[in-house]
């Protein structure tokens, strides 16, 4: 019988975490009585530092028990029962540290120690008493790998257990030393597996455990080396690799010409590739028998193709033929296009493409330039593709003057209405189709009132026909209706959705080439504590015709006057207004008026109006969408201000290179603030603006005269889409110090403005 058994403080602490009872109950403070005199209960806790879950019949074991608190006195059980007795265990001394002698029957008990002070404060363990220990399995250590006729090996046992007993086998070998004990010495004789097989035997029970070698009785194999027959000087980040891998086989590499830079010693290896010439690669392979070596070389050329810039449209339309794209032209390489959404038309094999698009809502466009030592290089362009812009018929570009925003209220603010004011949109339908949604622009201020007020209130939007007559007044038959429910947030806040997008339940049917309305009606129960507002291009001298490329009727604004008829919409003598709105039909077509704003007259004055003198300048960057214009005129809003010298009108290729140029004199100064007039030049012959091709139109005037014009703010940012303004370019000016893009509101470098101006087409 042994008589007893030791354990580590580590072995109790790492228990301690399920044998601890906090000691964090009760009132008061662990070290004074209370001011009324009561005794505080008493701050400790014990911790057991147990013994092994198992031990044998009979077996002597010293128990410990960590105090801490202001009292340290302890009681142990053995079952709840004080000190234990004879068929449960016995406890001997009294104290922290005490003795437990098993019973000579086999058992499960609880062992405790209870402090005195403050029963609630214990700490316990279960110990299983048992006759004889249960047998584990053998962990057996040997080497993994081994070379064929290896003698003098050694395996043994990780922990072998103590009076267990251990039988050695052999299968692949021979076993040099005793078969038994706790490790044998061993020889390899046949090459591939060999078994080492350990039983283990306590208490007439037994179990065993296999352990493999693997014999090796060859060099490894020559390494098959993967890697690119020729690359360009300093290239990065390439890859060699071992093709045919071994087990248990090590792999180092080397380079010359080149730098190893991660994977030196790994199956696959990256390197960085040196100077024009040869470049040198070598693995070596290495088992316990021995090892193999394979070398291979990798041209480095020094003629790779310069990084490929694509030249192509960001944004074409769809179905639109003859769309241009370029790389530049490189000495001694070729071109391979491809092409996905749309058709290549011609120019496959060089650095020019024409192409056609697709009905998808984009196309990715790429070409790839390869040298004479088949080293290539590629770019790759996305280019969106949108449902083609429904210009008017014989114009391409803006197409609009404006000089601010106006307002027109759906609803009764009593400050200036004496009625429930109804407003409608007149527009002509540019395709035939159903109309299923629209976009109109409100307007509100949080800080600013004359805007809006309360929610809003609900605004009823119908489609309606034309009645037919001169005056071309809603019908009051409605194709399509829906109401917008409180547009305005409550408070009013700045930065809201003053844009949304809102869906009729039943399209209108319309036809192309028609009149219609959008007629606008606040149904809210009280229109005079909840309106809204909406916003339209503002002009302070309307021109005769106040669109320069659309006849009055086909898009104005109407409301009814205090006797329930139809009336133009206008404030003051001779402004003109123009609405803002997107229509979108159920095929995907869209038209209407994305402009929504002129940044030149909200208080009086020109906010941001650009000089043309000298070298300052402005311009209208384009590249053509669709097909190719060819165009007659162009006119460009402008105002003259002094000065004797003309106002010259250039069209150039992005380059600089001139395509048609002119001068306008004799500019009129319009009535009104602004006084911005239309100036017109038409080219001597025809000038072809090419699909895909980028064009500036530039205005320029000598130092000794002042000309001024303002930009057009397009909604590009804020929903609406690029048929309901011109998506084909941007403002630019320039003071003297280069090229910038036009700014606004404290915004610099917008790539939502545009001139006033518009090309006339054949």
């Amino acid at each position: 019988m042994r008589t007893g058994r030791s354990f580590t403080a580590t072995q109790g602490i790492a228990l301690a975490g399920m044998l601890l009872l906090s000691a964090c109950g009760g009132k008061g403070s662990a070290s004074s009585a209370t001011s009324s005199g009561e005794v505080p209960p008493v701050q400790a806790s014990v911790v057991l530092v147990s013994p092994p879950a198992e031990i044998i019949c009979g077996e002597v074991l010293p128990l410990t028990a960590h105090v801490t608190g202001s009292s340290t006195t302890l009681a142990w059980t053995v079952d709840k029962i004080q000190n234990g007795n004879s068929n449960i265990g016995t406890i001997t001394g009294s104290g922290n540290i005490v003795t437990y002698t098993a019973p000579a029957t086999e058992g499960v008990h609880v062992l405790a120690a209870t402090n005195v002070a403050d029963p609630t404060k214990y700490a316990s363990a279960t110990v299983n008493v048992l006759k004889t220990p249960t047998l584990t399995p053998p962990n057996i250590l040997a080497p993994s790998v081994t070379a064929l006729g290896s003698t003098g090996l050694w395996a043994g046992l990780n922990g072998p257990q103590a009076n267990a007993t251990y039988t050695w086998s052999i299968t692949g070998g021979t076993i040099q030393s005793s078969t038994t004990g706790n490790s044998v010495i061993f020889t390899a004789t046949q090459a591939g597996t060999l078994t080492l097989t350990c039983t283990a035997a306590l208490n007439g029970k037994s179990l065993n455990t296999t352990a493999q070698v693997q014999v090796q009785s060859t060099v490894p194999k020559t390494p098959q080396i993967t890697v690119p027959s020729s690359v360009t000087v300093g290239a990065t980040n390439l890859i060699a690799s071992n093709s045919l891998p071994e087990g248990e086989t090590s792999y180092s590499w080397t380079i010359t010409n080149g730098t190893i830079t991660s994977g030196a010693n790994a199956i696959s290896t990256t390197f960085n590739a040196g100077s024009a010439g040869d470049m040198t690669l070598a693995c070596l392979a290495t088992n316990t028998v021995g090892s193999s070596y394979a070398m291979t070389a990798v041209q480095v050329v020094s003629l790779a193709p310069s990084p490929v810039v694509l030249t192509a449209p960001s944004q074409v339309n769809t179905q639109s033929t003859n769309n241009l794209a370029s790389v530049q032209s490189q000495a001694g390489c070729s071109y391979t296009w491809t092409l996905t959404g749309g058709t290549i038309s011609s120019g496959q094999g060089t650095s020019s493409l024409a192409f056609s698009a697709g009905t998808t809502a984009s196309l990715v466009l790429g070409c790839t330039v390869t040298n004479s030592a088949s080293i290539s290089t590629s770019a790759q362009k996305t280019i969106a593709v949108l449902p083609a812009p429904i210009q008017p018929a014989g114009y391409y570009g803006s197409c609009l003057n404006g000089d601010d925003i106006g307002n027109i209220v759906i609803g009764w603010n009593t400050a200036n209405d004496n009625l429930n004011r109804v407003a409608s949109y007149r527009f002509r339908a540019l395709h035939t189709g159903a109309l299923q949604a629209i976009r109109p622009f409100y307007i509100w201020s949080g800080a600013r009132a004359g805007y809006a007020l309360g929610n809003g209130g609900d605004i009823q939007i119908q489609i309606q026909t034309d009645d037919g007559t001169s005056s071309h007044n809603p019908s009051g038959t409605t194709l399509a209706s829906l109401v917008n429910h409180a547009p305005v947030p409550v408070p009013q806040s700045s930065g809201s959705n003053y844009y949304p997008l809102l869906t009729f339940s039943s399209p209108a049917q319309v036809t192309a080439g028609q009149l219609y309305h959008i007629v606008f009606t606040n149904i809210t129960a009280d229109p005079k504590a909840n309106w809204v507002s909406l916003d339209c291009i503002w002009m302070s001298s309307a021109f005769s015709q106040e669109q320069p490329t659309l006849p009055n009727t086909d898009m104005a604004i109407l409301e009814k006057n205090g006797a329930g008829a139809w009336v133009k919409f206008s404030r003051g003598s001779n402004t003109g207004y123009t609405p803002c709105y997107e229509l979108d039909y159920a095929d995907g077509a869209s038209q209407g008026q994305g402009y929504l704003g002129a940044f030149a007259y909200p208080d009086g004055s020109f906010v941001n109006p650009k000089p043309i003198s000298g070298p300052q300048t402005v311009r209208q960057t384009i590249t053509v969408s669709g097909a190719n214009r060819i165009v007659n005129s162009v006119s460009v809003r402008v105002r003259y201000k002094s000065g004797p010298s003309p106002l010259t009108i250039r069209v150039e290729k992005a380059d600089g290179t001139l395509v048609g140029q002119g001068t306008v004199g004799n500019i009129p100064v319009t009535s009104g603030n602004v006084g911005e007039a239309w100036a017109k030049l038409t080219f001597a012959t025809p000038l072809t603006l090419s699909a895909g091709q980028s064009y500036n139109l530039v205005l320029s005037a000598p130092a000794d005269s002042v000309y001024t014009t303002h930009s057009l703010y397009k909604g590009m940012n804020s929903g609406y889409k690029s048929t309901t303004y011109f998506g084909d370019g941007h403002a630019e000016f320039n003071t003297g110090s280069g090229w910038k893009r036009w700014d606004a509101w404290g915004v610099q470098n917008r790539l939502d403005n545009d001139l006033q101006f518009f090309f006339q087409t054949q």
